[in-house]
Protein backbone atom coordinates (compact mmCIF):
# COMPACT_ATOMS: atom_id res chain seq x y z
CA UNK A 1 0.00 0.00 0.00
CA UNK A 2 1.35 3.26 -1.15
CA UNK A 3 2.31 5.77 1.64
CA UNK A 4 0.02 8.93 2.04
CA UNK A 5 2.03 12.14 1.20
CA UNK A 6 2.24 14.01 4.53
CA UNK A 7 -0.11 17.02 4.37
CA UNK A 8 1.73 20.38 5.29
CA UNK A 9 -0.14 23.66 5.66
CA UNK A 10 1.05 26.56 3.96
CA UNK A 11 0.89 30.03 5.37
CA UNK A 12 -0.72 32.46 2.62
CA UNK A 13 0.77 35.82 1.55
CA UNK A 14 1.01 38.68 4.03
CA UNK A 15 -0.76 42.11 3.22
CA UNK A 16 2.69 43.55 2.77
CA UNK A 17 3.25 40.99 -0.10
CA UNK A 18 -0.33 40.78 -1.67
CA UNK A 19 -0.12 44.51 -2.19
CA UNK A 20 1.80 46.32 -4.61
CA UNK A 21 4.67 48.01 -3.29
CA UNK A 22 4.38 52.16 -3.13
CA UNK A 23 6.95 54.30 -3.06
CA UNK A 24 7.75 55.38 1.01
CA UNK A 25 6.47 58.62 0.13
CA UNK A 26 3.19 57.79 -1.64
CA UNK A 27 1.57 56.60 1.10
CA UNK A 28 1.80 59.13 3.72
CA UNK A 29 0.64 61.68 0.83
CA UNK A 30 -2.49 59.76 0.34
CA UNK A 31 -2.82 59.53 4.07
CA UNK A 32 -3.00 63.28 4.20
CA UNK A 33 -5.82 64.16 2.22
CA UNK A 34 -7.75 61.37 4.02
CA UNK A 35 -10.52 62.45 7.19
CA UNK A 36 -9.22 61.27 10.26
CA UNK A 37 -11.46 58.15 10.51
CA UNK A 38 -9.92 56.83 7.17
CA UNK A 39 -6.38 57.18 8.36
CA UNK A 40 -6.96 55.03 10.95
CA UNK A 41 -8.08 52.22 8.82
CA UNK A 42 -5.33 52.72 7.23
CA UNK A 43 -3.87 51.68 9.78
CA UNK A 44 -5.19 48.04 9.02
CA UNK A 45 -4.45 47.37 6.04
CA UNK A 46 -0.21 46.12 6.54
CA UNK A 47 2.28 47.17 8.38
CA UNK A 48 4.22 49.55 5.97
CA UNK A 49 0.69 51.16 5.73
CA UNK A 50 0.87 51.39 9.73
CA UNK A 51 4.06 53.22 9.46
CA UNK A 52 3.41 55.76 7.17
CA UNK A 53 -0.17 56.09 8.63
CA UNK A 54 0.62 57.06 12.23
CA UNK A 55 2.36 60.69 11.64
CA UNK A 56 -0.51 61.49 9.51
CA UNK A 57 -2.45 60.55 12.35
CA UNK A 58 -1.04 62.70 14.91
CA UNK A 59 -0.64 65.73 12.47
CA UNK A 60 -5.08 65.11 12.31
CA UNK A 61 -5.75 64.04 16.07
CA UNK A 62 -6.77 66.58 18.51
CA UNK A 63 -5.67 65.27 21.73
CA UNK A 64 -7.74 66.61 24.72
CA UNK A 65 -6.91 66.60 28.51
CA UNK A 66 -8.86 67.49 30.91
CA UNK A 67 -6.47 69.13 33.90
CA UNK A 68 -8.16 69.72 37.57
CA UNK A 69 -4.73 69.11 39.52
CA UNK A 70 -6.14 66.14 41.52
CA UNK A 71 -4.62 62.72 42.32
CA UNK A 72 -5.97 60.57 40.25
CA UNK A 73 -4.17 62.76 37.11
CA UNK A 74 -0.65 61.64 38.36
CA UNK A 75 -1.35 58.17 37.53
CA UNK A 76 -3.22 59.16 34.13
CA UNK A 77 -0.45 61.43 32.75
CA UNK A 78 1.87 58.37 33.56
CA UNK A 79 -0.49 56.05 31.00
CA UNK A 80 -0.99 58.90 28.85
CA UNK A 81 3.56 59.20 28.13
CA UNK A 82 3.35 55.82 27.80
CA UNK A 83 0.57 55.16 25.28
CA UNK A 84 2.01 58.56 23.36
CA UNK A 85 5.69 56.97 22.61
CA UNK A 86 4.79 55.12 19.72
CA UNK A 87 4.04 58.47 18.39
CA UNK A 88 7.07 59.98 19.36
CA UNK A 89 7.25 64.17 19.90
CA UNK A 90 6.04 66.90 19.55
CA UNK A 91 2.29 66.24 19.75
CA UNK A 92 0.41 68.38 16.56
CA UNK A 93 -2.67 69.82 18.47
CA UNK A 94 -3.22 69.45 21.78
CA UNK A 95 -6.99 71.56 24.02
CA UNK A 96 -6.47 71.35 27.70
CA UNK A 97 -9.81 72.03 29.55
CA UNK A 98 -9.24 73.61 32.94
CA UNK A 99 -11.94 74.89 34.66
CA UNK A 100 -13.31 74.27 38.05
CA UNK A 101 -10.02 74.83 40.73
CA UNK A 102 -10.49 76.33 43.92
CA UNK A 103 -7.84 76.52 46.74
CA UNK A 104 -4.93 75.51 44.62
CA UNK A 105 -2.05 74.89 46.48
CA UNK A 106 1.13 75.43 44.56
CA UNK A 107 3.11 72.93 46.67
CA UNK A 108 0.95 70.23 46.00
CA UNK A 109 1.44 66.85 44.40
CA UNK A 110 -1.05 66.80 41.93
CA UNK A 111 0.08 70.73 40.91
CA UNK A 112 3.76 69.98 40.68
CA UNK A 113 2.83 67.05 38.98
CA UNK A 114 0.42 68.54 36.44
CA UNK A 115 3.31 71.00 35.60
CA UNK A 116 5.59 69.18 35.02
CA UNK A 117 3.28 67.03 32.82
CA UNK A 118 2.24 69.73 30.44
CA UNK A 119 5.63 71.98 30.57
CA UNK A 120 8.05 69.00 30.67
CA UNK A 121 6.30 66.41 28.11
CA UNK A 122 4.15 68.44 25.93
CA UNK A 123 5.92 70.76 23.07
CA UNK A 124 2.74 71.03 20.79
CA UNK A 125 2.49 72.73 18.00
CA UNK A 126 -0.88 73.74 17.80
CA UNK A 127 -2.49 74.43 21.61
CA UNK A 128 -5.83 75.07 22.67
CA UNK A 129 -6.38 75.88 26.67
CA UNK A 130 -9.94 76.59 28.02
CA UNK A 131 -8.73 78.57 31.69
CA UNK A 132 -11.58 79.10 34.29
CA UNK A 133 -9.53 82.26 36.29
CA UNK A 134 -10.63 81.23 39.69
CA UNK A 135 -7.51 81.26 41.62
CA UNK A 136 -4.45 83.97 40.94
CA UNK A 137 -2.31 80.80 40.71
CA UNK A 138 -4.07 79.52 37.19
CA UNK A 139 -2.20 82.65 34.87
CA UNK A 140 0.79 81.36 36.52
CA UNK A 141 0.07 77.81 35.07
CA UNK A 142 -1.22 79.33 31.80
CA UNK A 143 2.07 81.24 31.39
CA UNK A 144 4.22 77.86 32.47
CA UNK A 145 2.64 76.14 29.18
CA UNK A 146 3.08 78.89 26.78
CA UNK A 147 6.90 79.64 27.73
CA UNK A 148 7.85 75.34 27.78
CA UNK A 149 5.76 75.29 23.85
CA UNK A 150 7.07 78.79 22.77
CA UNK A 151 9.81 77.23 20.31
CA UNK A 152 7.58 74.82 18.67
CA UNK A 153 3.99 76.94 18.74
CA UNK A 154 2.34 77.60 16.10
CA UNK A 155 -1.76 77.98 16.46
CA UNK A 156 -3.09 79.31 20.05
CA UNK A 157 -6.56 78.81 21.14
CA UNK A 158 -7.45 80.78 24.47
CA UNK A 159 -10.67 80.59 25.83
CA UNK A 160 -10.79 82.71 29.20
CA UNK A 161 -13.71 82.34 32.18
CA UNK A 162 -12.36 85.06 34.86
CA UNK A 163 -14.92 83.76 37.99
CA UNK A 164 -13.76 85.10 41.33
CA UNK A 165 -10.92 87.38 41.70
CA UNK A 166 -9.94 89.59 44.55
CA UNK A 167 -9.44 93.15 44.21
CA UNK A 168 -5.66 94.07 43.97
CA UNK A 169 -4.55 90.37 42.19
CA UNK A 170 -2.24 91.92 39.54
CA UNK A 171 -0.13 89.71 36.93
CA UNK A 172 2.62 91.43 35.91
CA UNK A 173 2.62 91.50 32.14
CA UNK A 174 1.72 88.51 29.73
CA UNK A 175 4.81 85.48 29.87
CA UNK A 176 7.24 88.43 31.36
CA UNK A 177 7.44 90.23 28.07
CA UNK A 178 8.38 87.15 25.87
CA UNK A 179 7.82 87.16 22.20
CA UNK A 180 6.22 84.25 20.30
CA UNK A 181 7.39 84.92 16.95
CA UNK A 182 6.59 81.18 15.52
CA UNK A 183 2.63 81.47 16.12
CA UNK A 184 0.72 82.69 12.66
CA UNK A 185 -2.73 81.88 14.50
CA UNK A 186 -4.51 82.97 17.06
CA UNK A 187 -7.62 82.96 18.70
CA UNK A 188 -9.40 84.82 21.62
CA UNK A 189 -12.02 83.90 23.44
CA UNK A 190 -13.45 85.85 26.90
CA UNK A 191 -16.20 85.05 29.02
CA UNK A 192 -15.46 88.00 31.18
CA UNK A 193 -12.69 90.11 31.24
CA UNK A 194 -9.47 88.58 31.44
CA UNK A 195 -7.05 90.45 33.44
CA UNK A 196 -7.68 93.79 32.40
CA UNK A 197 -8.97 95.50 29.08
CA UNK A 198 -7.37 98.74 30.26
CA UNK A 199 -4.70 98.68 32.62
CA UNK A 200 -5.99 100.91 36.08
CA UNK A 201 -3.80 103.40 36.93
CA UNK A 202 -2.60 102.68 40.23
CA UNK A 203 0.85 103.69 41.42
CA UNK A 204 3.35 99.88 41.70
CA UNK A 205 0.69 97.75 40.54
CA UNK A 206 1.09 96.19 37.07
CA UNK A 207 -1.74 94.11 34.81
CA UNK A 208 -1.81 92.48 31.87
CA UNK A 209 -4.11 93.79 29.50
CA UNK A 210 -5.42 92.29 26.28
CA UNK A 211 -3.39 94.37 23.96
CA UNK A 212 -0.39 93.11 25.72
CA UNK A 213 -1.44 89.68 25.06
CA UNK A 214 -1.48 90.36 20.85
CA UNK A 215 1.59 92.32 21.10
CA UNK A 216 2.98 88.77 22.51
CA UNK A 217 2.31 87.54 18.97
CA UNK A 218 3.36 89.58 16.12
CA UNK A 219 3.70 87.61 13.56
CA UNK A 220 0.08 86.52 13.52
CA UNK A 221 -1.23 85.77 10.10
CA UNK A 222 -5.11 84.80 11.31
CA UNK A 223 -6.62 86.41 14.17
CA UNK A 224 -10.09 84.77 15.41
CA UNK A 225 -11.28 87.41 17.98
CA UNK A 226 -15.05 88.20 19.88
CA UNK A 227 -16.42 91.35 18.77
CA UNK A 228 -16.77 93.05 22.15
CA UNK A 229 -12.57 92.90 22.18
CA UNK A 230 -12.21 94.80 18.93
CA UNK A 231 -12.19 98.17 20.37
CA UNK A 232 -9.27 97.05 22.50
CA UNK A 233 -6.92 95.57 20.33
CA UNK A 234 -7.63 97.78 17.31
CA UNK A 235 -6.84 101.05 18.61
CA UNK A 236 -6.17 104.65 16.22
CA UNK A 237 -2.99 104.88 16.09
CA UNK A 238 -1.67 101.47 17.26
CA UNK A 239 0.28 99.40 14.69
CA UNK A 240 -1.50 96.06 13.65
CA UNK A 241 0.54 92.55 13.41
CA UNK A 242 2.11 93.36 10.76
CA UNK A 243 1.33 89.91 8.45
CA UNK A 244 -2.27 89.64 9.70
CA UNK A 245 -4.30 89.37 6.58
CA UNK A 246 -7.25 87.16 7.68
CA UNK A 247 -9.40 88.10 10.81
CA UNK A 248 -12.59 86.27 11.80
CA UNK A 249 -14.85 87.97 14.05
CA UNK A 250 -16.48 84.88 15.97
CA UNK A 251 -20.04 86.47 17.74
CA UNK A 252 -22.06 89.37 16.89
CA UNK A 253 -20.38 92.86 16.70
CA UNK A 254 -22.43 96.15 16.55
CA UNK A 255 -21.71 99.71 14.96
CA UNK A 256 -18.92 100.53 17.79
CA UNK A 257 -17.16 97.68 17.33
CA UNK A 258 -16.98 97.11 13.17
CA UNK A 259 -15.73 100.82 13.70
CA UNK A 260 -12.90 99.73 15.51
CA UNK A 261 -11.86 97.96 12.06
CA UNK A 262 -11.01 101.34 10.39
CA UNK A 263 -7.84 101.32 12.77
CA UNK A 264 -6.25 98.15 10.90
CA UNK A 265 -2.98 99.17 9.46
CA UNK A 266 -2.55 96.25 7.47
CA UNK A 267 -4.49 95.05 4.37
CA UNK A 268 -6.96 92.04 4.57
CA UNK A 269 -7.26 89.35 2.12
CA UNK A 270 -9.98 87.06 4.04
CA UNK A 271 -12.12 88.89 6.36
CA UNK A 272 -14.93 86.07 8.67
CA UNK A 273 -17.90 88.26 10.24
CA UNK A 274 -20.60 85.72 11.49
CA UNK A 275 -22.63 88.70 13.00
CA UNK A 276 -23.07 91.94 12.18
CA UNK A 277 -26.11 93.73 13.41
CA UNK A 278 -27.34 97.15 15.49
CA UNK A 279 -28.02 96.47 18.99
CA UNK A 280 -31.43 96.43 20.75
CA UNK A 281 -30.82 98.49 23.48
CA UNK A 282 -33.80 100.96 23.51
CA UNK A 283 -30.88 103.88 24.17
CA UNK A 284 -29.78 102.99 20.53
CA UNK A 285 -31.21 106.30 19.00
CA UNK A 286 -29.51 108.63 21.70
CA UNK A 287 -26.26 107.46 20.42
CA UNK A 288 -25.05 104.90 22.56
CA UNK A 289 -23.69 102.98 19.31
CA UNK A 290 -23.21 103.94 15.91
CA UNK A 291 -25.29 102.24 12.63
CA UNK A 292 -24.00 99.05 11.60
CA UNK A 293 -23.80 99.23 8.18
CA UNK A 294 -22.20 102.38 7.21
CA UNK A 295 -19.24 100.86 9.44
CA UNK A 296 -18.90 98.17 7.57
CA UNK A 297 -19.20 99.88 4.32
CA UNK A 298 -16.15 101.82 5.40
CA UNK A 299 -14.28 98.45 6.20
CA UNK A 300 -15.41 96.53 2.96
CA UNK A 301 -14.28 99.84 1.21
CA UNK A 302 -10.97 100.21 2.88
CA UNK A 303 -9.77 96.36 2.05
CA UNK A 304 -11.43 96.34 -1.27
CA UNK A 305 -8.05 96.22 -3.11
CA UNK A 306 -6.77 93.21 -1.16
CA UNK A 307 -9.83 91.00 -0.26
CA UNK A 308 -10.04 87.90 -2.28
CA UNK A 309 -12.26 85.85 0.00
CA UNK A 310 -15.62 87.35 2.34
CA UNK A 311 -17.79 85.94 4.85
CA UNK A 312 -20.45 87.75 6.08
CA UNK A 313 -23.76 87.09 8.46
CA UNK A 314 -25.76 90.20 7.88
CA UNK A 315 -28.44 90.01 10.52
CA UNK A 316 -30.82 92.87 12.10
CA UNK A 317 -30.93 96.47 10.68
CA UNK A 318 -32.77 99.20 12.14
CA UNK A 319 -35.68 100.13 9.94
CA UNK A 320 -34.92 101.46 6.82
CA UNK A 321 -31.13 101.31 7.14
CA UNK A 322 -29.50 99.36 3.96
CA UNK A 323 -26.44 97.37 4.04
CA UNK A 324 -24.22 98.60 1.11
CA UNK A 325 -21.31 97.11 -0.78
CA UNK A 326 -18.32 98.50 -3.01
CA UNK A 327 -16.65 96.67 -5.67
CA UNK A 328 -14.38 94.13 -5.18
CA UNK A 329 -11.58 93.87 -8.25
CA UNK A 330 -9.86 90.84 -6.65
CA UNK A 331 -12.06 89.09 -4.91
CA UNK A 332 -12.55 85.03 -5.59
CA UNK A 333 -15.48 84.14 -2.52
CA UNK A 334 -17.94 85.32 -1.42
CA UNK A 335 -20.52 83.27 1.51
CA UNK A 336 -23.59 85.51 1.67
CA UNK A 337 -25.03 84.76 5.23
CA UNK A 338 -28.26 86.48 6.77
CA UNK A 339 -29.22 85.72 10.64
CA UNK A 340 -32.49 85.19 11.63
CA UNK A 341 -33.01 88.41 13.17
CA UNK A 342 -33.37 90.27 9.77
CA UNK A 343 -36.46 88.03 8.92
CA UNK A 344 -37.91 88.73 12.72
CA UNK A 345 -36.83 92.76 13.17
CA UNK A 346 -36.44 94.23 10.00
CA UNK A 347 -36.49 93.70 6.10
CA UNK A 348 -32.99 94.42 5.38
CA UNK A 349 -31.75 95.36 1.64
CA UNK A 350 -28.87 95.30 -0.32
CA UNK A 351 -26.80 97.82 -2.53
CA UNK A 352 -24.18 98.13 -4.74
CA UNK A 353 -21.73 100.80 -5.74
CA UNK A 354 -21.85 102.36 -9.53
CA UNK A 355 -25.47 100.78 -10.86
CA UNK A 356 -29.05 100.04 -9.50
CA UNK A 357 -28.47 96.82 -11.32
CA UNK A 358 -25.76 94.53 -10.44
CA UNK A 359 -23.36 94.01 -12.74
CA UNK A 360 -21.42 91.36 -11.70
CA UNK A 361 -18.15 92.35 -14.48
CA UNK A 362 -17.80 95.60 -12.42
CA UNK A 363 -18.62 94.54 -9.05
CA UNK A 364 -17.19 91.16 -9.00
CA UNK A 365 -15.09 90.67 -12.21
CA UNK A 366 -13.12 87.62 -10.63
CA UNK A 367 -15.32 86.08 -8.36
CA UNK A 368 -15.08 82.50 -8.66
CA UNK A 369 -17.93 80.79 -5.61
CA UNK A 370 -20.50 82.39 -4.79
CA UNK A 371 -22.94 80.84 -1.91
CA UNK A 372 -25.99 82.31 0.36
CA UNK A 373 -26.82 80.11 3.69
CA UNK A 374 -28.93 79.45 5.67
CA UNK A 375 -31.61 78.64 2.62
CA UNK A 376 -34.86 78.79 5.14
CA UNK A 377 -36.24 81.10 1.80
CA UNK A 378 -35.30 83.95 4.16
CA UNK A 379 -32.91 85.52 1.57
CA UNK A 380 -35.12 85.11 -1.26
CA UNK A 381 -35.95 89.18 0.09
CA UNK A 382 -32.58 89.86 -1.96
CA UNK A 383 -33.00 87.98 -5.06
CA UNK A 384 -33.69 90.77 -7.06
CA UNK A 385 -30.58 92.03 -5.53
CA UNK A 386 -28.23 89.43 -6.43
CA UNK A 387 -30.44 88.32 -9.32
CA UNK A 388 -31.93 90.98 -11.28
CA UNK A 389 -33.78 90.31 -14.23
CA UNK A 390 -31.60 92.40 -16.44
CA UNK A 391 -28.34 90.88 -15.15
CA UNK A 392 -25.57 90.66 -17.51
CA UNK A 393 -24.11 86.52 -18.04
CA UNK A 394 -21.16 86.14 -15.51
CA UNK A 395 -18.65 83.51 -16.80
CA UNK A 396 -16.14 83.79 -13.96
CA UNK A 397 -17.95 82.17 -11.37
CA UNK A 398 -17.92 78.16 -11.48
CA UNK A 399 -19.04 77.38 -7.83
CA UNK A 400 -22.67 78.38 -7.24
CA UNK A 401 -24.58 76.59 -3.45
CA UNK A 402 -27.43 77.46 -1.64
CA UNK A 403 -26.64 75.90 1.78
CA UNK A 404 -29.26 75.00 4.43
CA UNK A 405 -27.80 74.60 8.14
CA UNK A 406 -27.31 71.36 7.54
CA UNK A 407 -27.51 70.07 4.26
CA UNK A 408 -29.31 66.81 2.87
CA UNK A 409 -28.58 64.34 0.82
CA UNK A 410 -31.50 65.19 -1.47
CA UNK A 411 -31.10 68.70 -2.36
CA UNK A 412 -34.43 68.21 -3.94
CA UNK A 413 -36.05 67.35 -0.58
CA UNK A 414 -34.80 70.80 0.52
CA UNK A 415 -36.11 72.94 -2.70
CA UNK A 416 -39.87 71.36 -1.40
CA UNK A 417 -39.29 71.92 2.13
CA UNK A 418 -38.33 75.91 2.14
CA UNK A 419 -39.99 76.58 -1.21
CA UNK A 420 -43.26 77.49 0.38
CA UNK A 421 -43.99 78.81 -3.09
CA UNK A 422 -40.97 81.19 -3.48
CA UNK A 423 -39.12 78.64 -5.46
CA UNK A 424 -40.55 79.83 -9.01
CA UNK A 425 -39.95 80.24 -12.46
CA UNK A 426 -37.69 83.25 -11.27
CA UNK A 427 -34.97 81.06 -10.17
CA UNK A 428 -34.66 79.86 -13.69
CA UNK A 429 -32.06 83.10 -13.88
CA UNK A 430 -29.62 81.83 -11.86
CA UNK A 431 -29.51 78.89 -14.53
CA UNK A 432 -28.43 81.53 -17.60
CA UNK A 433 -26.44 83.99 -14.81
CA UNK A 434 -23.91 81.76 -14.19
CA UNK A 435 -23.63 79.30 -17.36
CA UNK A 436 -20.07 77.73 -16.32
CA UNK A 437 -21.61 76.25 -12.77
CA UNK A 438 -21.83 72.74 -13.10
CA UNK A 439 -22.55 71.05 -9.52
CA UNK A 440 -24.52 69.13 -7.54
CA UNK A 441 -26.36 72.06 -6.22
CA UNK A 442 -27.13 73.35 -10.35
CA UNK A 443 -27.88 70.41 -11.55
CA UNK A 444 -30.37 69.44 -8.75
CA UNK A 445 -32.22 73.21 -9.15
CA UNK A 446 -32.49 72.74 -13.19
CA UNK A 447 -33.81 69.29 -12.18
CA UNK A 448 -36.52 71.08 -9.37
CA UNK A 449 -37.22 73.41 -11.63
CA UNK A 450 -38.04 71.30 -14.87
CA UNK A 451 -40.55 68.97 -12.74
CA UNK A 452 -42.31 71.75 -11.11
CA UNK A 453 -42.51 73.08 -14.87
CA UNK A 454 -41.13 76.41 -13.96
CA UNK A 455 -38.77 75.89 -16.66
CA UNK A 456 -38.48 74.06 -20.12
CA UNK A 457 -35.42 70.98 -20.12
Amino acid sequence: MPRRKKFVEKSGPTCDQILPSLNEDVTPFICSWLPLHDVKNCRLVSRSWNISAKPILKQKSVIKLECDFNTKEIARNAKFKREMTAFGRPLHHVDIDTWNIANLDLGSEPYLDNVHFFTKYLSVQRLGISLGINSVWMPQFLEQVLLYSAHTLVELDLHIFEDSLKEGDSRAGFCGGKIFNTVKKLTLTFATLFWRIVPPRVPGVHYTSVPQILAAFPNIVELRVTGSLLPVLFVEGSPSPRFLSKLCVTNGMSGSQCNALLNLTQPLKHLYIKSASDPRDPDWEDGVDIEVSQCLYEVLSKNRHTLEYLDLLLDKLRAGCVWKFPSFPNLKRLNFMEGLGAQKYYDCEVSFDGSDILNYSETFPNLQSLSFSPWDGNWTRCFESFFPEEARVCKSVTNFEILDKVQPDNLADMFVKFAEGKIDARFGRILKLFPNVDNRFMNELRSYLVKMGHICD
